[in-house]
């Protein structure tokens, strides 16, 4: 279908943005012992005030809560139909599920189609998820790599973190920090000899560039960066000459750059989140800024006279939120 006006093409992209399914990069949660349910999802945010945990009811009665994880905790509650005007009630009804049963439904109204938990190297043996939309990103941990008599020993490190991977059938591997040496010398070569995505954090513009300038000494690595919010779109800009990085975005409001440099090679957000619900609340609000900057973005194209269609904008819409992380992090699920 041919989109033939304003409202219709915003209406399209609405509500095929908030049907997508997603792939989450980065949960930081333990899935088979971490607290679920209200009381968690409250002790993440306070008020101004300082209030919270269990006198966090009596609050909300009195003061309005602005907080984004407030706002995440009464997203996922509605999302999921659990009674936001009444958190006792919630709480209660949530406690009656199986915990593998509430995960799933969590999972089932965000959508997931993959979720990567964040599993520390230390704990490797311990990741077993039932669920097979779960899967464990390996951490690399400062730990490994701690100077001995002579020096850090490398290799020893990438044969803990095989080890590591295979115990727990992890694909993808999180750098704890970014260092130069440790990137060069054990994740890098790692990954690209057993086929692993690498996951780094660059924290400023010189972090960018030496990662930039050591990813072409390595054909076959593929990455997903992110940077600091100062840097991000230094980061964008480093990406357009090299297509096996690709980068995750930590601002929502540098969509349109990341459109106009790199198509629709990108990741547009990860909730970066330490509880499922709250991944779940920070996506919904997500969606609703994803597809109101893609909109606009559409709109000059249309006013052109280039022919947009739903199919298109559909397969777009795909790729942003779960086709190029799942490409990129799980190959065989394609």
């Amino acid at each position: 279908m041919i989109i033939s006006d304003k409202q219709e093409l915003r209406r399209c992209v609405k509500q095929l943005v908030r049907r997508a399914e997603v792939c989450e990069a980065s949960l930081s949660f333990d899935v088979n012992q971490g607290a679920l349910g209200v009381e968690p999802m409250l002790n993440l945010w306070t008020y101004p005030s300082g209030t919270a945990g269990e006198t966090m009811r009596r609050a909300c009665a009195s003061e309005t809560p602005f907080s984004s994880d407030a706002i995440a905790m009464f997203a996922a509650l509605d999302a999921m139909d659990l009674p936001v005007q009444d958190l006792d009630r919630a709480d209660r009804m949530q406690r009656e599920y199986d915990r593998d049963a509430y995960l799933r439904e969590i999972l089932d109204t965000l959508r997931a189609k993959c979720v990567l938990i964040r599993v520390p190297y230390s704990r490797s043996m311990d990741a077993v998820f039932e669920d097979d939309r779960l899967s464990p990103l390996l951490v690399a941990e400062k730990q490994l790599f701690v100077p001995g008599r002579y020096g850090i020993d490398y290799a020893q490190a990438a044969e803990s973190l095989l080890d590591a991977a295979h115990a727990c059938g992890a694909r993808n591997i999180a750098a704890d920090c970014f260092d130069a040496d440790s990137m060069r010398y054990c994740l890098m070569p790692l990954c690209e000899d057993n086929g692993f995505a690498l996951h780094v954090s660059l924290g400023n513009r010189d972090d960018i560039d030496r990662f930039v300038l050591m990813l072409d000494e390595f054909p076959g690595l593929r990455v997903l960066a992110n940077a600091s919010a100062e840097d991000e779109a230094h980061l964008i800009e480093a990406a357009v000459q090299h297509p096996r990085m690709l980068v995750r975005l930590s601002i929502l409001s540098n969509i349109p750059q990341a459109l106009s440099m790199l198509g629709t090679r990108f990741v547009p957000y990860s909730a970066c989140a330490v509880q499922p619900e709250q991944m779940l609340g920070r996506w919904l609000g997500a969606k609703e800024i994803i597809w109101q900057s893609l909109a606009e973005a559409y709109l000059p194209l249309a006013r052109s006279g280039y022919e947009l269609q739903s199919a298109a904008i559909e397969r777009d819409v795909r790729r942003l939120l779960s086709g190029n992380l799942l490409a990129l992090c799980m190959p065989d699920a394609l």
